[in-house]
């Protein structure tokens, strides 16, 4: 599908903001679903059935920010569509967030601050909705970051729609509905193994109502995470991911999987392996109710170095 239309809007996120750091994540595996180059990011976002393709541009500074939004779009946009696109992006991107105390937490640390300064303003943000954003942990399951682009790959040029717009082509993920005839063989053919399974039942509980995002995110943290239980294949710990990334709560550091323990012993400790409650104890301690926020800028902070430079200890680590 060709976009050949566009209508623009601003937003003004709150002060301060690290565009790069909000709206590209290194850590994340390469996949067709954006693009991103100094100051600009591509996507495709979908509002009811509809797709729209975005090109987002930062046209502020880090205490003035501005953002220009370009919506693409191939016979017809609405105001209420416009609204609502914006609004996602807003929400998606956490780009109101009141980072104040953190910032503040984080200049009494005298290890990290360097880091915390370089991305002052950086969000937490997902650039998907919750099915989408699922479907992507599903293939991350036990597998390298290649075969999980292998498989992302497959189900994209099967199921998923590609849209050119601003001479870019970008993929969008398919429609839970979409999947309803289709069976588990069909999804096993693709090669994805077991998670064929993980995927047509996601895909038939949110076809079926059984969770409504936009009230997921205005509930407590107990009520949220009980209704992300009610998913087929959510468990706790993924509840805990899914709070931080779509609910965008900053104090869910409470479980470290092994993987993560040994990247977090060289991050923190410069050791191959520290406790895990040793871990989080000491982040929990330092950072409280934003304990996952400031992992997360510095688990990105070397996901960026890693772009310009080996990191033999972190490659092994991540099976490249």
């Amino acid at each position: 599908m060709k976009l050949a239309h566009r209508k623009t809007f601003f937003i003004f996120p709150s002060s301060p903001f690290h565009f790069d750091g909000t709206f590209h994540k290194p850590s994340h595996f390469p996949d067709k679903l954006d693009d991103w180059e100094n100051g600009k990011y591509w996507q495709v976002i979908r509002i009811g059935k509809k797709l729209f393709g975005l090109k987002i541009e930062n046209k502020g500074e880090a205490q003035k920010p501005k953002i220009k939004v370009s919506v693409f779009y191939d016979k017809g946009i609405t105001d209420n569509e416009i609204g609502s696109i914006k609004q996602e992006i807003i929400w998606r991107f956490d780009l109101n967030a009141d980072l104040k105390e953190f910032n503040r937490l984080a200049k009494s640390d005298k290890r990290f601050y360097p880091i915390f300064k370089k991305w002052l303003g950086m969000r937490n943000s997902s650039a998907h909705n919750l099915y989408e954003l699922l479907i992507v942990a599903v293939v991350l399951q036990n597998a390298t970051v290649r075969r999980t682009v292998q498989m992302m790959n497959a189900l994209l040029d099967k199921y998923g729609s590609k849209l050119n717009f601003d001479d870019k082509e970008i993929s969008a993920i398919w429609i839970p509905e979409k999947l309803k005839s289709v069976s588990e063989q069909d999804l096993r053919d693709l090669k994805i193994g077991y998670r064929a399974k993980f995927i047509k039942r996601l895909s038939q509980d949110f076809a079926e109502g059984k969770i409504e995002e936009q009230k997921l995110r205005s509930l407590d943290q107990e009520s949220a995470k009980k209704e992300l239980l009610k998913l087929y294949g959510v468990g706790h710990e993924t509840a805990r991911i899914l709070l931080f990334e779509v609910c965008h709560q900053y104090n869910t550091f409470d479980h470290i999987a092994p993987w993560q323990q040994k990247i977090y012993s060289q991050l923190f400790y410069n050791k191959p392996l520290v406790s895990a409650n040793k871990i989080r104890n000491d982040i929990k301690k330092q950072y409280g109710d934003y304990s996952m926020l400031a992992v997360h800028y510095i688990w990105e902070d070397i996901f960026w170095k890693k772009k310009n430079e080996k990191i033999k200890w972190l490659e092994k680590e991540i099976r490249l």
